[in-house]
This record gives structure tokens, sequence and C-alpha cells, in this order.
């Protein structure tokens, strides 16, 4: 019998249950430039990670996790993560972690100081040189990507104390058909690894994620 891919398995016993059928219908949600700098910034996270057990904490960073399972890449999805809960949860030792932004709160809030986020509003300079945990420091339209990125929609509601639980229900159904819909569309994602244009989304330098024509 031919294994199931996450994909599938995904729709049938997470997705289906919740909505009673499976969405066929990808949603497209973000260019093919955007898509690919997030995979570049997917890609750039698990290189900082250095072996250690990368956590992705919070409904954002879902995408993420769909781009980890498409590769089979171990990470720590953590869905009820929020600025409600975070004082509340622990991470194992070691962890590296990955977010959007913007100042640490997540990261300082579960102890973990070796991370970085996809836009950090937070910069001091050590030696006259500009520290940031930014992955990409010289993205300009880091902050525009990373509110996209927390825009999108989500399988859950923010996670809140009640009585000392961390309790989190699902979003209204048609947001969770929505969401359903975009992991489709990012799990079988192929745009480019490069952005064949000048300058994409305001950077003035991006490494090897570049590549423009004449």
């Amino acid at each position: 019998m031919r294994r199931r891919s996450w994909l599938q398995e995904h729709l049938e016993e997470f997705v289906e249950p919740v909505l009673g059928f499976i969405p066929t219908e990808p949603l497209s949600y973000f260019s093919a430039e955007e898509m690919t700098v997030i995979k570049n910034m997917w890609k750039s996270a698990k290189q900082a990670s250095k072996g250690k057990l990368l956590v992705l904490p919070g409904r954002d960073v879902q995408i993420f996790e769909i781009l980890a399972r498409r590769e089979g890449f171990p990470t720590l999805f953590l869905p009820n993560c929020s600025r409600l809960t975070v004082r509340h949860m622990k991470v194992p030792n070691n962890s590296f972690l990955f977010d959007t932004g913007f100042v640490g709160s997540i990261p300082m809030g579960l102890g973990v100081p070796d991370f970085l986020m996809a836009s950090h509003a937070s910069q001091s300079r050590f030696g006259g040189n500009t520290y940031s945990k930014q992955i990409f420091p010289r993205l300009t339209l880091s902050r525009h990507l990373a509110l996209k990125i927390e825009s999108t929609p989500k399988y859950w509601n923010t996670a809140r104390m009640i009585e000392d639980k961390i309790e989190q229900q699902y979003s209204p159904v048609s947001e969770f058909e929505r969401a359903a819909r975009l992991t489709i569309t990012i799990y079988k994602d192929s745009s480019p690894s490069f952005v064949n244009r000048q300058k994409p989304l305001g950077t003035e330098r991006f490494g090897a994620i570049w590549q423009t024509k004449k």
C-alpha cells in the first residue's frame, strides 16, 4: 500500500473531521516572490539552528511548519503559544526558535536566547555595528512580509489561560477552511529558489537568494 503524504494525512485526519469535507481548491495568498523569500527564510532558519531543536511558536508560524512537514524536518510546533500563555510554557533546553517578530517577547518568555525572526524591531549597537535578530537584516520590507504572514488564516483562535489551563479553540469554520486551503497551497508550492527581477521586495542585498537578470 502506498504511504500517504503528510498533506493527505493532515486533510483526512485533522481537517475533514472539523469541516465534514476536504477542500480541494488552493488559496492564493502570497505572490511567487513572497513565497521565494518565505522558503529562503525557512532554509536559513534551519541552517541557523545548527542541529538544535527548532521551535516554531504560535499560530503565525504555521506556514513554516507546513514547509517542515513537506520535507520531514523535525520541529516543535506550538500553536497554543501566545503572549497570554507563553509564561506558562516550557521548551527543551538547547532549543533554537524562529518566529515572525517583532521585539522578541515570545523567545524571551520561553527562555530561548538563541532565536531569529522574520522581522526584528529592536536593534542595539555593539562596537559600532548594528546587531539584529532579523533573519535577513537588509530586507527592507521584512516587516510588511512578517505582518502578511501573521495575517494568514488560522486553524485556531489565540490561546488563552482559563483557570490556570491553556485553552485554545478552533477558528470559525470559514477561516478554518481557508487555513486548510492555504495549507494545500504552501505544501504544493513550486515557486523558484531565486527571484529574477531587480531588488524585489525592497531589498538592497540578499546574498545568494536573489538572482537578477539584466
